[in-house]
């Protein structure tokens, strides 16, 4: 896919998210604005708004833009149609590393992996010195690496970590009733809604939409180092739903619950209410993953 056409995507994926906060019948206002907003080109802006039409969410008639109706999941392309290919790279070594079940002290051999992956040697040295910060690996005097393996300590730690950063992430979004954030907030409610409501086939889709909902609590704070650290745990946290598939679609539902519980009390701006249900949410999160790890 060229970067043109990834551009594109994400514009159309972006401005979908942006229009999720409004009623439909809305004015849209220009190209420009639009181009402005989500910082794109003129006429990516224009190539978004056609696409949209085709879409039947927008309603193009000379300068006047409406919306037509509200946004759904099937309107955005899938995240692996946006995700350059460096990403999508990290995305099958972060996978890799947590459904092998590795046992701690297994070795990692570059090549092997490149190989077992797909992609070049000098790709896989990158992701792995840039995963290494995770404290899952660690490089040896060699071309070898070393599974340290995800420990009850290493959960714990991550578990202290995260509350820490994700607390302060979400008291910045509540104190500003205009926070940027709220329209995806408001996605986000839709999209649980929508999951809630289907099949319980449908529940493994819960750990792809739990992840985001964090990845937002925590952009809220517009701290590099929070957006650093919940890309880094997203994955950990996502995956151990693979560990254990015990009750897996009830405690999926019941955590949708919660996460609607936040996302309403902090899109009706009772911030005390969504302090408090994060951090039950949270307090669900941690004893769920702890218990979902066979430690032995």
């Amino acid at each position: 896919m060229s970067r043109q056409n990834q551009t594109f995507k994400a514009a159309v994926n972006s401005a979908l998210a942006s229009f999720g906060a409004l009623a439909p019948g809305a004015e849209l206002g220009s190209e420009a604005e639009l181009a402005a907003k989500l910082s794109i080109s003129r006429t990516t802006a224009r190539n978004v708004l056609a696409h949209l039409v085709q879409l039947g969410v927008v309603e193009w008639e000379g300068r006047r833009k409406t919306l037509l109706r509200a946004p759904c999941p099937e309107d955005r392309f899938p995240p692996e149609d946006v995700a350059l290919p460096a990403e999508l790279a990290e995305r099958q070594l972060q996978e890799w590393i947590l459904r092998t079940d590795l046992p701690p002290g297994s070795q990692i051999h570059e090549s092997e992996l490149a190989r077992q992956l797909d992609i070049p040697v000098a790709l896989v040295r990158d992701l792995l010195q840039n995963f290494r910060v995770s404290g899952l690996i660690e490089k040896n005097p060699n071309k070898h690496w070393t599974f340290r393996g995800f420990t009850r300590e290493y959960a714990t730690e991550m578990c202290d970590m995260r509350e820490l950063i994700e607390r302060a992430a979400i008291r910045q979004l509540i104190a500003d009733p205009e926070h940027p954030s709220l329209p995806r907030m408001a996605e986000m409610e839709r999209l649980h809604i929508a999951l809630l409501a289907r099949d319980d086939a449908a529940m493994t889709e819960f750990p792809a939409l739990d992840a985001r909902f964090h990845r937002i609590i925590c952009q809220a704070a517009d701290n590099r180092f929070f957006d650093e650290f919940a890309h880094r745990i997203s994955i950990i946290v996502h995956y151990h739903y693979q560990w254990n598939k015990r009750d897996e679609t009830a405690r999926n539902r019941a955590a949708i619950r919660e996460h609607l519980a936040v996302i309403r009390a902090v899109l009706s701006g009772r911030g005390e209410d969504a302090l408090a249900a994060f951090d039950h949410h949270l307090a669900t999160a941690r004893t769920t993953l702890l218990a979902s790890v066979n430690w032995g």
